[in-house]
């Protein structure tokens, strides 16, 4: 009895472990059920999450196996999942800044985007309703969001052939997305994506923005390179009825926006591009077709480097966007006669600097 009493901080720590044990393991059920609850609040979509864990000394939990389906139409896949999604406080924000921000990370996610003739049968990204309800799982503002090796799907059933573009390997980091001069020396969110489009290419893409702004505030770039076109062939015969027999895809892409307004170009670039294969062509109309196509990349083709090419110029408002078709024109013969272009963006160049928008 003496050595019980002796010993009574052993076994109260015994059962405040017990006690601490048993909170830690409802209170994991609990978030997980207020998850689900708030997910399935959304109007036309059911979610679902399989379990929640939490990390507490790191003032974090974690979300297993989240599903989120589309119910108000016919759409055959899922609209996103994820193994694995990570909540958690910004430490260095918090004890040095005194900011209470967060982050958020994905790992292994998947987005499918869906078109079809109909509402229903289509399948978009959503935008308010999920930013609400991010907020109310996650009080904290988000400052850094990640992805990690996740995969975007572009999915269209209703042609022939059923379209299903891929960007795998994605790998995302936004960050000071809280627009604070406390956690940085701008007020511009900096965006940074790569991945490997149609599972054989490479892109990167860089953007620079104001998140708050309350017209589109961004400067951005893109480039992909060695993308195979009999990749596209599924996408190629169902929008446009032909079929790339050989070749590779560069692109580089440059936009910028403010006040309402937007600026930039967009450069494709096909080498040893071959559109013409009548051992494929399902029928002699679709032969015709593709021999005419053929016929037109030969008349615009740099032979000197067997490329075919153009840069197309855009500009306006988001309302009345204008493609400039005359210059694009142009710039297919300019490639054909005077210089091939590239398809790549300026080695070194930057961005342009991007200013936050002045508030009225």
């Amino acid at each position: 009895m003496k050595d019980l009493v002796k010993h009574w901080w052993f076994w109260l720590l015994i059962v405040v472990a017990a006690a601490l044990l048993v909170v830690h393991t409802y209170l994991a059920i609990w978030v997980r059920d207020y998850v689900n609850r708030k997910l399935s609040e959304i109007h036309g979509y059911r979610a679902h999450v399989a379990a929640v864990t939490l990390h507490l000394w790191r003032g974090a939990y974690q979300i297993h196996s989240v599903d989120i389906e589309k119910t108000s139409g016919k759409v055959p896949v899922p609209f996103f999942s994820a193994p694995l999604v990570d909540l958690s406080v910004q430490w260095k924000a918090l004890i040095f800044e005194r900011a209470f921000v967060g982050n958020i990370e994905f790992y292994r996610a998947k987005m499918n985007l869906v078109n079809g003739p109909s509402e229903e049968r289509r399948q978009a990204p959503l935008d308010e309703p999920w930013a609400q309800k991010i907020k109310q799982l996650f009080p904290l503002k988000i400052n850094r969001f990640a992805v990690h090796n996740g995969e975007i799907h572009y999915r269209d059933f209703s042609r022939t052939p059923k379209v299903n573009l891929t960007v795998d390997r994605v790998q995302m980091v936004a960050a000071n997305l809280t627009n604070s001069k406390k956690l940085s020396k701008s007020l511009i969110a900096d965006i940074r994506i790569e991945g490997r489009p149609l599972r054989a290419g490479d892109a990167r893409s860089q953007i620079s923005l104001d998140p708050y702004a309350s017209n589109p505030t961004f400067a951005f770039n893109l480039e992909v390179r060695n993308m195979p076109l009999v990749k596209l062939n599924d996408f190629a015969k169902a929008y446009g009825n032909f079929t790339f027999k050989s070749g590779t895809l560069k692109m580089a892409m440059e936009a910028s926006a403010k006040n309402g307004g937007y600026q930039g170009y967009v450069e494709p670039v096909f080498d040893h591009m071959s559109i013409f294969n009548p051992a494929k062509a399902d029928n002699p109309v679709t032969a015709v077709w593709e021999a005419i196509l053929e016929g037109v990349t030969q008349i615009v083709r740099n032979y000197s480097k067997d490329r075919f090419g153009t840069k197309v110029p855009f500009s306006g408002t988001f309302k009345h966007p204008q493609p400039d078709i005359f210059t694009t024109i142009g710039n297919a013969f300019r490639n054909a006669f005077v210089k091939a272009f590239e398809g790549e963006l300026e080695p070194g160049k930057k961005l342009p600097k991007v200013e936050p928008e002045k508030k009225q």
